[in-house]
Protein backbone atom coordinates (compact mmCIF):
# COMPACT_ATOMS: atom_id res chain seq x y z
CA UNK A 1 0.00 0.00 0.00
CA UNK A 2 1.01 4.03 -0.88
CA UNK A 3 1.34 6.06 2.00
CA UNK A 4 3.88 8.41 0.55
CA UNK A 5 1.80 10.45 -1.61
CA UNK A 6 0.49 13.74 -0.38
CA UNK A 7 -0.27 15.63 -3.56
CA UNK A 8 -1.62 14.81 -6.56
CA UNK A 9 -0.80 17.02 -9.57
CA UNK A 10 -2.99 17.24 -12.55
CA UNK A 11 -2.28 18.44 -16.19
CA UNK A 12 -5.70 19.87 -17.83
CA UNK A 13 -6.00 19.08 -21.52
CA UNK A 14 -6.08 15.12 -22.50
CA UNK A 15 -6.36 14.44 -18.70
CA UNK A 16 -9.44 16.82 -16.75
CA UNK A 17 -11.04 17.83 -20.34
CA UNK A 18 -11.20 15.66 -23.39
CA UNK A 19 -9.08 16.76 -26.61
CA UNK A 20 -9.63 16.86 -29.98
CA UNK A 21 -7.44 18.55 -32.17
CA UNK A 22 -9.02 18.17 -35.23
CA UNK A 23 -11.88 20.11 -34.32
CA UNK A 24 -10.02 22.44 -33.16
CA UNK A 25 -7.94 22.75 -36.52
CA UNK A 26 -11.19 22.49 -38.44
CA UNK A 27 -12.02 26.14 -36.35
CA UNK A 28 -9.49 27.86 -36.96
CA UNK A 29 -9.23 27.05 -40.68
CA UNK A 30 -12.63 28.32 -40.59
CA UNK A 31 -11.86 31.37 -39.18
CA UNK A 32 -9.52 32.06 -41.98
CA UNK A 33 -5.86 30.51 -40.19
CA UNK A 34 -5.03 28.08 -43.36
CA UNK A 35 -1.60 26.69 -42.58
CA UNK A 36 -2.76 26.28 -38.70
CA UNK A 37 -1.18 23.01 -39.01
CA UNK A 38 2.50 24.54 -38.82
CA UNK A 39 1.34 25.67 -35.27
CA UNK A 40 -0.64 23.60 -33.26
CA UNK A 41 0.24 20.98 -31.81
CA UNK A 42 -1.27 18.34 -28.99
CA UNK A 43 1.14 19.08 -26.30
CA UNK A 44 2.99 22.41 -27.09
CA UNK A 45 2.40 24.98 -29.58
CA UNK A 46 4.72 27.20 -32.29
CA UNK A 47 4.92 30.36 -32.79
CA UNK A 48 2.86 33.03 -31.72
CA UNK A 49 0.45 30.09 -30.06
CA UNK A 50 3.46 29.28 -27.91
CA UNK A 51 4.25 32.79 -26.82
CA UNK A 52 0.73 33.64 -25.61
CA UNK A 53 1.08 30.02 -23.91
CA UNK A 54 4.32 31.08 -22.43
CA UNK A 55 2.92 34.72 -21.32
CA UNK A 56 5.10 36.31 -23.71
CA UNK A 57 2.17 38.08 -25.74
CA UNK A 58 -1.28 39.07 -23.79
CA UNK A 59 -4.47 38.18 -25.65
CA UNK A 60 -4.87 41.53 -27.50
CA UNK A 61 -1.43 40.78 -29.31
CA UNK A 62 -2.33 37.62 -29.94
CA UNK A 63 -5.35 38.78 -31.57
CA UNK A 64 -3.78 41.16 -33.38
CA UNK A 65 -0.81 39.12 -35.06
CA UNK A 66 -3.55 36.28 -35.47
CA UNK A 67 -5.38 38.38 -37.79
CA UNK A 68 -2.18 39.79 -39.46
CA UNK A 69 -0.85 35.99 -39.80
CA UNK A 70 -4.01 34.94 -41.51
CA UNK A 71 -4.29 37.96 -43.31
CA UNK A 72 -7.82 38.85 -42.77
CA UNK A 73 -8.51 42.22 -40.77
CA UNK A 74 -12.23 40.86 -39.77
CA UNK A 75 -11.57 37.59 -37.40
CA UNK A 76 -13.76 38.61 -34.25
CA UNK A 77 -11.71 37.88 -31.00
CA UNK A 78 -14.46 35.81 -30.22
CA UNK A 79 -13.95 33.42 -33.20
CA UNK A 80 -10.47 33.40 -32.97
CA UNK A 81 -11.37 32.21 -28.66
CA UNK A 82 -14.08 29.61 -30.36
CA UNK A 83 -11.53 27.96 -31.87
CA UNK A 84 -9.32 27.42 -29.33
CA UNK A 85 -12.55 26.54 -27.22
CA UNK A 86 -12.41 23.36 -30.40
CA UNK A 87 -10.35 21.91 -28.57
CA UNK A 88 -12.15 21.09 -25.62
CA UNK A 89 -14.63 18.24 -25.82
CA UNK A 90 -16.60 18.29 -22.45
CA UNK A 91 -14.89 17.09 -18.77
CA UNK A 92 -16.58 13.34 -17.52
CA UNK A 93 -18.87 14.21 -14.70
CA UNK A 94 -17.22 11.76 -12.55
CA UNK A 95 -14.07 13.60 -12.15
CA UNK A 96 -15.71 16.78 -10.55
CA UNK A 97 -16.17 14.40 -8.06
CA UNK A 98 -13.14 12.84 -7.83
CA UNK A 99 -11.16 16.19 -7.40
CA UNK A 100 -13.19 16.34 -4.28
CA UNK A 101 -12.76 13.22 -2.82
CA UNK A 102 -9.11 13.61 -3.60
CA UNK A 103 -8.88 16.83 -1.92
CA UNK A 104 -10.10 15.32 1.12
CA UNK A 105 -6.79 13.18 1.61
CA UNK A 106 -4.00 15.05 -0.93
CA UNK A 107 -3.02 18.40 -2.01
CA UNK A 108 -4.22 18.50 -5.35
CA UNK A 109 -2.94 21.05 -8.04
CA UNK A 110 -3.18 21.72 -12.20
CA UNK A 111 -0.29 22.67 -14.13
CA UNK A 112 -1.07 23.32 -17.77
CA UNK A 113 -0.20 24.53 -21.07
CA UNK A 114 -2.44 27.14 -21.51
CA UNK A 115 -3.62 30.97 -22.08
CA UNK A 116 -6.26 33.43 -21.46
CA UNK A 117 -8.44 32.44 -24.19
CA UNK A 118 -9.22 29.22 -22.16
CA UNK A 119 -8.88 29.98 -18.88
CA UNK A 120 -11.63 32.37 -19.15
CA UNK A 121 -13.96 29.96 -19.84
CA UNK A 122 -12.11 27.46 -17.26
CA UNK A 123 -12.45 30.45 -14.87
CA UNK A 124 -16.18 31.10 -14.95
CA UNK A 125 -19.26 29.66 -13.83
CA UNK A 126 -19.19 27.88 -17.20
CA UNK A 127 -16.78 25.03 -16.18
CA UNK A 128 -18.98 22.56 -14.18
CA UNK A 129 -22.22 21.38 -14.29
CA UNK A 130 -23.00 23.10 -10.35
CA UNK A 131 -21.89 26.37 -12.03
CA UNK A 132 -18.22 26.49 -9.87
CA UNK A 133 -15.12 27.61 -11.59
CA UNK A 134 -11.96 25.61 -12.22
CA UNK A 135 -10.07 26.98 -9.11
CA UNK A 136 -12.64 25.76 -7.05
CA UNK A 137 -11.59 22.15 -7.57
CA UNK A 138 -7.99 22.55 -7.08
CA UNK A 139 -5.54 24.33 -4.01
CA UNK A 140 -4.00 25.57 -6.53
CA UNK A 141 -3.53 26.20 -10.60
CA UNK A 142 -0.55 26.46 -11.99
CA UNK A 143 -0.87 28.35 -15.65
CA UNK A 144 1.91 28.32 -18.31
CA UNK A 145 0.92 32.07 -19.51
CA UNK A 146 1.11 33.14 -15.99
CA UNK A 147 4.51 31.29 -14.88
CA UNK A 148 6.30 32.75 -18.06
CA UNK A 149 7.25 29.10 -19.74
CA UNK A 150 5.43 25.44 -20.89
CA UNK A 151 5.96 21.83 -20.16
CA UNK A 152 8.60 20.23 -20.90
CA UNK A 153 10.77 23.17 -19.69
CA UNK A 154 12.32 22.38 -16.63
CA UNK A 155 11.77 25.81 -15.16
CA UNK A 156 8.28 25.23 -14.62
CA UNK A 157 8.53 22.45 -12.65
CA UNK A 158 10.81 23.95 -10.54
CA UNK A 159 8.48 27.05 -9.93
CA UNK A 160 6.14 24.96 -9.21
CA UNK A 161 7.58 22.73 -6.77
CA UNK A 162 9.45 26.01 -5.22
CA UNK A 163 5.95 28.14 -5.26
CA UNK A 164 3.87 24.86 -3.29
CA UNK A 165 6.72 23.74 -1.65
CA UNK A 166 5.83 20.05 -2.24
CA UNK A 167 8.62 17.41 -2.55
CA UNK A 168 8.68 15.86 -6.07
CA UNK A 169 8.88 12.18 -4.49
CA UNK A 170 5.61 12.70 -2.86
CA UNK A 171 3.62 13.82 -6.10
CA UNK A 172 2.19 12.01 -8.27
CA UNK A 173 1.77 13.56 -11.56
CA UNK A 174 -0.81 13.08 -14.45
CA UNK A 175 -0.07 13.59 -18.02
CA UNK A 176 -0.90 12.10 -21.62
CA UNK A 177 2.63 14.18 -23.28
CA UNK A 178 5.50 11.49 -22.67
CA UNK A 179 8.07 14.49 -23.09
CA UNK A 180 6.41 15.84 -19.78
CA UNK A 181 6.64 13.03 -18.22
CA UNK A 182 9.82 12.15 -18.71
CA UNK A 183 10.96 15.83 -16.98
CA UNK A 184 9.09 15.21 -14.45
CA UNK A 185 10.51 11.56 -13.53
CA UNK A 186 14.07 13.45 -13.63
CA UNK A 187 13.21 15.98 -11.36
CA UNK A 188 11.98 12.84 -8.49
CA UNK A 189 8.25 13.29 -9.34
CA UNK A 190 6.12 9.68 -9.18
CA UNK A 191 4.15 9.87 -12.68
CA UNK A 192 1.44 8.36 -14.53
CA UNK A 193 1.03 8.76 -18.23
CA UNK A 194 -2.84 8.89 -19.11
CA UNK A 195 -4.97 7.88 -21.80
CA UNK A 196 -7.96 10.72 -21.86
CA UNK A 197 -10.28 7.69 -22.02
CA UNK A 198 -9.49 5.42 -19.41
CA UNK A 199 -11.22 6.05 -15.93
CA UNK A 200 -9.09 7.72 -13.68
CA UNK A 201 -10.89 6.43 -10.56
CA UNK A 202 -9.54 2.68 -11.65
CA UNK A 203 -5.83 4.10 -11.71
CA UNK A 204 -6.11 5.53 -8.04
CA UNK A 205 -8.05 2.45 -7.27
CA UNK A 206 -5.02 0.20 -8.22
CA UNK A 207 -2.41 2.06 -6.24
CA UNK A 208 -5.05 2.17 -3.23
CA UNK A 209 -5.10 6.08 -2.97
CA UNK A 210 -8.45 6.12 -2.65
Amino acid sequence: METSIKNILFDFGGVIVSLNKNNALNRFREIGFSNIDEYINEFRQKGIFLEYEEGKINAEEFYKEFRRLAGKEDISNEDIDSAWLAFLVGIPEYKFQLLKDLRKKYNVYLLSNTNPSVMSWAQSKDFSPEGLPIQDFFDKCYLSFEIGCAKPDKEIYEFIIKDSGMNPAETLFFDDGAANIEVAKKLGFETYLTNQDEDLRKVFERRELL
